[in-house]
């Protein structure tokens, strides 16, 4: 028996492949294995969740998915998986910062945290948590080697995968399998149908940042209800995809930033990101 940890973090394709596992879960369970979505409630109950599982009769592979995972502290993420009999891993995926930290803004912006500061204050609080992420009580983080560590501690043999949209979901399937020691394959699962509405899986233009965040501000101030907002944000995000589909090359506002956050990744992961690409697969 071996227990899997998809553990995150966030924007490195988390939805699409749980929503891949999960809607693939009679192929899963016919190989023994058994793939369970955590909501963020749950992250505060895992032990019952573990519980919940336990009373179905461990199967040969269980897989806990949530962006959220490697942000547990070992200690209490230790404590939760205690009662697991088996074997205990993590795959974990990474992304250069000049990607993440601009997805996870935008994200911010058409999500329930409904942000309207700027994305220069934004970085200043990501920079500050990534710098120190020890002293981080809140929020996400991409120190990359502070995450493996936080989950080594908790009893976890750690597999990284570097960020790839055109291969990630197939390269998870495969570490996955690979892991767990149960034969997967990719091409006969039934793939994922196209995003649609505010799904995690599509992504604002940077072109709509002013337009985002002055919808934010009047909905918190209750001029905009949440419902009207929901809409005019489905409105957006299909208006972004056929601004995608028009422009000739990428979004201009992340090429702005990615001088700068690449200076920031190699300060905050330059040593993890030499070692990924040292060592053997």
């Amino acid at each position: 028996m071996k227990l899997l940890l998809h553990a995150g973090p966030m924007k490195t394709g988390t939805t699409a492949f749980q929503e891949l596992m999960h809607s693939n879960s009679d192929l899963l369970a016919a190989k023994g294995l058994r793939f369970r979505w955590l909501r963020r409630r749950e992250l505060d109950y895992l032990s019952d969740v573990m519980a919940q599982e336990r009373a179905k009769g461990w199967p040969k592979g269980l897989i806990l998915s949530h962006e959220c995972l490697c942000r547990l502290s070992p200690h209490r993420l230790n404590d939760a998986l205690s009662g697991y009999p088996g074997e205990r891993y993590a795959v974990m995926v990474a992304r250069p910062l000049r990607e993440v930290y601009p997805s996870l803004y935008l994200q911010n912006l058409k999500g329930h945290v409904m942000r309207s500061s700027s994305f220069k204050v934004f970085l200043k609080e990501q920079i500050s948590r990534d710098s120190s992420p020890q002293l981080a009580e809140m929020g996400q983080i991409f120190r990359y080697h502070y995450l493996e560590k936080q989950l080594l501690a908790a009893g976890c043999r750690v597999a990284w995968l570097v960020y790839n949209r055109a291969s990630l979901l197939k390269e998870l399937v495969n570490q996955s399998a690979y892991l767990l020691g149960v034969p997967l394959d990719f091409d006969s699962m039934a793939s994922l149908a196209p995003p649609s509405g505010a799904s995690p899986r599509r992504s604002l233009d940077g072109s709509m940042i002013p337009i985002a965040r002055q919808l934010n501000r009047q909905t918190k101030k209750g001029a905009v209800s949440v419902a009207a907002r929901d809409a005019l944000l489905a409105s957006m995000l299909d208006g972004s995809d056929r601004i995608r589909k028009q422009r000739n090359g990428s979004d201009p506002w992340l090429s702005t930033h990615a001088f700068d956050l690449d200076a920031w990744d190699e300060q905050i992961n330059g040593d993890f990101w030499r070692r990924l690409t040292t060592s053997e697969p």
